[in-house]
């Protein structure tokens, strides 16, 4: 439906009814607001996704009035549609949005893009006052912004930060349509993320180069980058040059054998000789390529090394901003060892200080020496010191200490009670 693949068609598509609304007659805004503003959304979301399937980036009313059409007749509301887009700012003019940038390039685009379709326009209605709205060409920005950036993550490593051809882009593309490509390419030269030059050639798709970045600013096309593509450019053309004398001389060579087969040795000395003319061709063409190829490899090497010492200069600035931010000097870093050393004799001081005796002391470690020994003597009984006659008197107290105690028996009291009880039947019994 629209030429929108099925499964890229928004989901009101697939019902019946509600496309039968979106194709009704279009209400009043102030009668039914919320009925305008669904039908107005619906209907960017099918222009986007016609946009996006199809590749479709600039396009007028009239092109969407042959594109989405059901039951033999367009939508009536289109052009309330684009107008509500343009006041959104979600499409522009295409001569607007060309205008821009002052650049060559965007010169040269608006010449091929707009010029050229407005002079065929204004001869074939040259008997129109003003040019027909259905005819004026947008630009669905959204879109362009994203294939913009899809843009950018096809563009392989080898040909960023070097100038290349439209028509090498426009191969690298493949189905993508050159007016399209021209489009995306003036948009990202605005945002800063490209940088394009004008070449003097003939062919278009040769005569604007193109210099993509490595994901920061890009710089602008210099004369060493025009330098190094005019020598990759004769590289390419001496290698193509080199094949095709190589299978040249390939098929004199076959067809010398041919002449010979046929006895016809004078042919096939005449295409020997052509074979030898081709031949010195060749080393000189090679030599050439050999030049070409060094000199690149040279100015590659040179990039190199002015990268690196560009680095080398960041990293010195940086590491000069970063000490004189934090004061470190070769005297700032001096004159604060030397605080640190007295600082460390103060804190040794002041430890030696809480180390030492409080109180002083008089006594002699002699006398201490001395008075330790004695304590380890074991005193003798006559040498016990007085104590006051406190233990003597006790010792004596505990002498005349006795208990009025019954004698121990000699027998077990159970044997004696036994007896008892035997003496007592006798004495019964008599």
């Amino acid at each position: 439906m629209f030429g929108v693949p099925d499964e890229k068609l928004p989901d009101f598509c697939r019902d019946e009814q509600r496309v039968n609304v979106l194709f009704a007659p279009l209400r009043s805004r102030q009668a039914n607001p919320k009925d305008w503003e669904t039908k107005i959304s619906h209907w960017k979301i099918c222009i986007r996704a016609y946009c996006e399937a199809n590749k479709v980036y600039s396009f007028t009313l009239s092109s969407f009035t042959s594109v989405f059409v059901r039951n033999g007749r367009p939508p009536s509301c289109l052009k309330e549609v684009l107008e509500d887009m343009k006041n959104n700012g979600e499409i522009q003019l295409l001569e607007i949005f060309l205008r821009r940038n002052k650049s060559t390039w965007s010169g040269w685009a608006t010449d091929v893009l707009i010029k050229r379709p407005l002079l065929w326009s204004y001869n074939k209605l040259k008997g129109s006052i003003t040019l027909n709205k259905t005819e004026e060409t947008y630009v669905h920005l959204e879109l362009v912004k994203s294939q913009s950036e899809e843009l950018l993550k096809r563009i392989p490593e080898k040909m960023k930060n070097r100038v290349v051809t439209l028509k090498e882009l426009v191969n690298l593309l493949e189905n993508q349509r050159v007016e399209n490509i021209k489009l995306l390419l003036h948009y990202l030269e605005n945002t800063q993320q490209i940088s394009v030059a004008i070449d003097n050639g003939k062919d278009q798709l040769e005569s604007l180069l193109i210099k993509f970045g490595d994901g920061h600013k890009v710089s602008p096309i210099s004369e060493a980058d025009m330098g190094i593509h005019t020598l990759e450019k004769n590289e390419t053309i001496l290698t193509k040059q080199l094949e095709a004398l190589e299978d040249e001389i390939e098929d004199i060579v076959k067809e010398a054998k041919v002449q010979l087969t046929k006895k016809h040795r004078q042919m096939a000395k005449n295409l020997l000789r052509k074979k030898h003319e081709l031949e010195k061709r060749i080393e000189k063409k090679s030599n050439a390529l050999l030049n070409v190829q060094t000199i690149l490899e040279n100015v590659k090497d040179s990039n190199t090394n002015a990268d690196v010492l560009e680095a080398y200069k960041n990293a010195v600035t940086a590491f000069n901003n970063s000490t004189k931010t934090q004061g470190m000097t070769e005297d700032a870093v001096e004159d604060t060892m030397i605080e640190l050393g007295d600082v460390m004799e103060i804190h040794n001081n002041i430890q030696s200080a809480l180390a030492s005796r409080p109180v002083a002391d008089d006594s002699n470690d002699e006398d201490l020496e001395k008075e330790l020994e004695e304590l380890l003597v074991v005193p003798d009984d006559d040498n016990f010191p007085n104590d006051g006659g406190q233990i003597t008197d006790l010792s004596k107290q505990m002498e005349d200490l006795s208990l009025n105690l019954p004698s121990v028996p000699n027998d077990s009291p159970v044997k004696q009670q036994e007896d008892s009880v035997s003496v007592e039947k006798q004495e019964f019994l008599n």
